[in-house]
C-alpha cells in the first residue's frame, strides 16, 4: 500500500467514526441543583466516596465539604458488602464464590425537595476459590470490592445525570 493509500484510510477514520455517532465522553450534566453537592456518607471516606468526589467535579458543580453552604446534598443511606458460596465440590469446599457490593442513595436539593428518592444498588461479581491459595482468593475478594465501589460510583453518576436530563436547565 503506497503512502497516499495509507494517509487516505488514516484520515478517513476521523470521518467514520463522526458519521457512525461515536463521540468522546464529556463532563456530566447533573441537575442544575448540584453546583455545590455535600456528600453525606457515614461510611467516611471510602472508594465510593473519593470516586464519586473526583467524577462529580465538572464545569457546573463542585463538592463541598460543608453541608450547610451545599446547592444539593448526595446521601448514601446504606453500603454493605458480602459474599455467598455459588458452588461447592463433592466434600463441600467452596469452589466459587459471588462478591456484592450493595448502595441505597438519595439526592435532596438545599430546600429539602427530594431530586432522586431513596434507591438501592446492587452490584456483583463471581470468583473461582482455590482452597490451597486462602490469601490469594482473599485479596482477589479485596480487588474486586475495590472495582465495585468504582463501578457503583459510575453507576450512580448514571442516575445523577437521568435526573439532570428530567429537571429543566437554568435559565429556561
Amino acid at each position: 500500500m503506497g503512502k497516499l493509500a495509507r494517509l487516505a484510510v488514516l484520515m478517513s477514520i476521523p470521518l467514520l467514526l463522526d458519521g457512525c455517532g461515536f463521540h468522546l465522553r464529556g463532563p456530566a450534566h447533573l441537575p442544575a441543583a448540584m453546583q455545590r453537592t455535600y456528600i453525606a456518607d457515614a461510611g467516611g471516606d471510602t472508594e465510593l466516596v473519593r470516586e464519586l468526589r473526583r467524577n462529580l467535579i465538572t464545569p457546573t458543580t463542585n463538592v463541598t465539604g460543608d453541608a450547610t453552604t451545599a446547592t444539593a446534598v448526595l446521601n448514601i443511606l446504606k453500603s454493605r458488602r458480602f459474599q455467598r458460596v455459588l458452588s461447592v465440590s463433592n466434600t463441600g469446599q467452596p469452589l466459587e464464590y459471588q462478591v456484592a457490593y450493595e448502595v441505597q442513595f438519595s439526592l435532596t436539593a438545599a430546600g429539602g425537595k427530594t431530586l432522586i428518592a431513596a434507591q438501592t444498588l446492587t452490584l456483583t461479581r463471581d470468583y473461582a476459590y482455590d482452597v490451597a491459595n486462602v490469601i490469594g482468593d482473599t485479596e482477589q475478594a479485596n480487588v474486586l470490592y475495590n472495582a465495585l465501589e468504582s463501578d457503583m460510583a459510575q453507576l450512580i453518576l448514571f442516575r445523577l445525570e437521568a435526573a439532570g436530563r428530567r429537571t429543566p436547565a437554568r435559565g429556561h
